[in-house]
């Protein structure tokens, strides 16, 4: 009777210890994948990440990881260009899932249900919603989260916050400004204030307002910030009218928001133009100017000196996006006054697939299941590996603290922001960003004429109209009834 006990805790044992084994399966053994290769396409600041961690995975598996960096402005056509060709250069691809349309939505890229349940993810639970939303596409996973992605507000507390300064603005404009600032026109207003005198003496002509703003680099997000306020509700899209797929783009609300951003360069300073993601984020931590639009990488490299040549650590504080006085309802087609805020996930957040043509689909999913897990990512987005270009999106990346603080922040700092990214991440009504099949190419014709706009060769209405011409033919030449049909999907409305 005893042997037969011992017989049964011994099944039992060994049943559990399996279904833990089964568990961690997703974390990489010794020698597992000896003599292998896998390639990552990737850009920067990205391809850090991949660098942290590649050479303690390549220790531990036997693996070798080889990375392929390319310039974002031509990271969709190398990665387009595989997939048509069918060459499997690139087992692992890190992508922005704005263009999950095309990317997942084409086929391109392994649904990865059967390699989660046979080798497992690393706390799935952990992931915040919203971020699980840009990994799908059709109820179906076919990335891995890596990073959350919304704009924000940074501005300058010891210019905002100065008594003299907000005193001499109430007597110039008349009233006071709120901290954060809350609304567009309110940011025109500060922005002018704050344009071509050295308000934090530092011997330097300071300005009011920078932004991305050079062609080919993201600037058509630093417009849909404006956009967004003007044109849609929250958690109502404005891109398209979902019953007919007509764009929305040159309607009175986006063109307002076109000249709110053409005016807003007046405040900027010297060489706006040039300025992609890399220079807004190094010329705002040199202290040039009081606002600044971004995702969560201007705080990153607040915290370094050193590393970035921040002058402004400690002294920036943060707030969702501003929102509009009016916004334009395009159902009604009219105007509604009152104040409108909206919360936008702009670009969706980077992502990690691996190719429909790769030959080491299970070494890529658990080099990215490696560095994405939830003690390894933070360490990726709090500072401690410096500027990667990954946000915090698991629940446990806003908790630690203690990790944030050891990567340079203040306390008082790091959770001011880390408040302003988890409530713009789990507000219901954000509303998400484009991604739609076609999407990159919406964008660009976007981008095309906002940098038309900001140069001041193009008048905000023309180039609306110049964009709403083209992305009817975009929109024809996918199919309207096909695009019509996944833009509802995108937006959880049903089909007709």
């Amino acid at each position: 009777m005893r042997k037969l006990l011992w017989c049964v805790v011994l099944v039992v044992l060994l049943a559990v210890a399996s279904a833990l084994a089964a568990e961690k399966t997703w974390e990489s053994q010794p020698g597992e994948f000896k003599g292998q290769t896998i390639t990552v396409l990737i850009t920067d600041p990205h391809s850090a990440v991949v660098e942290s961690w590649k050479p303690e995975w390549e220790a531990l598996t036997g693996a070798k990881v080889e990375m392929v960096v390319v310039p974002y402005a031509s990271l969709y056509d190398k990665m387009m260009t595989d997939f048509i060709t069918g060459t499997g250069a690139y087992d692992l691809i890190c992508w922005p899932s704005t263009w999950a349309g095309d990317v997942m939505g084409g086929g391109w890229v392994l649904p990865l249900e059967d390699l989660m349940k046979e080798y497992g993810y690393p706390d799935w639970d952990d992931v915040v919603p919203a971020i699980k939303l840009i990994v799908s596409w059709g109820g179906k996973v076919y990335a891995l989260p890596y990073d959350g992605d919304c704009h924000m507000l940074y501005y300058r507390k010891d210019a905002l916050e100065n008594p003299d300064y907000r005193a001499k603005f109430k007597e110039k404009y008349g009233y006071e400004y709120n901290i954060p600032p809350k609304s567009w026109e309110e940011i025109m207003d500060i922005a002018e204030f704050f344009t071509g005198w050295d308000w934090d003496n530092d011997g330097e002509t300071e300005y009011g307002i920078a932004f991305i703003a050079q062609r080919k680099t993201q600037a058509m997000w630093s417009y849909l910030d404006i956009a967004m306020q003007y044109a849609a509700q929250p958690g109502v899209a404005p891109f398209f009218d979902p019953d007919t797929m007509e764009p929305q783009v040159n309607n009175p609300g986006w063109v307002e928001a076109m000249d709110v951003i053409q005016k807003l360069t007046k405040f900027a300073p010297p060489g706006l133009l040039s300025y992609g993601y890399s220079e807004l984020r190094q010329a705002f931590v040199s202290g040039n100017s009081a606002i600044a639009l971004d995702w969560g990488d201007i705080g990153i490299l607040e915290q370094s000196p050193e590393k970035y040549g921040s002058k402004v650590k400690g002294l920036l504080g943060y707030g969702p996006l501003p929102g509009a006085m009016k916004t334009y309802d395009f159902r009604a087609k009219q105007w509604i006054e009152g104040y409108n805020q909206v919360n936008f996930l702009n670009f969706g957040g980077w992502v990690f697939s691996i190719s429909k043509f790769s030959k080491n689909p299970v070494p890529a999913y658990k080099f990215a299941t490696y560095f994405t897990a939830p003690e390894r990512s933070l360490l990726d987005v709090c500072g401690v590996h410096g500027y990667t270009g990954a946000n915090p999106w698991r629940f446990s990346h806003f908790k630690n603290i203690d990790k944030w603080i050891e990567g340079g922040w203040g306390k008082d700092s790091v959770t001011k922001y880390l408040e302003t990214i988890q409530t713009i991440l789990s507000d219901p009504k954000a509303i998400t960003d484009l991604r739609i099949p076609g999407a990159a190419e919406y964008y660009d014709y976007l981008d095309l004429y906002l940098a038309e706009v900001l140069s001041g060769t193009k008048a905000p209405k023309e180039a609306c109209d110049a964009i709403y011409a083209e992305w009817v033919k975009i929109t024809e030449a996918h199919g309207k009834e096909k695009q019509k049909a996944l833009y509802r999907e995108s937006l959880g409305l049903p089909a007709e």
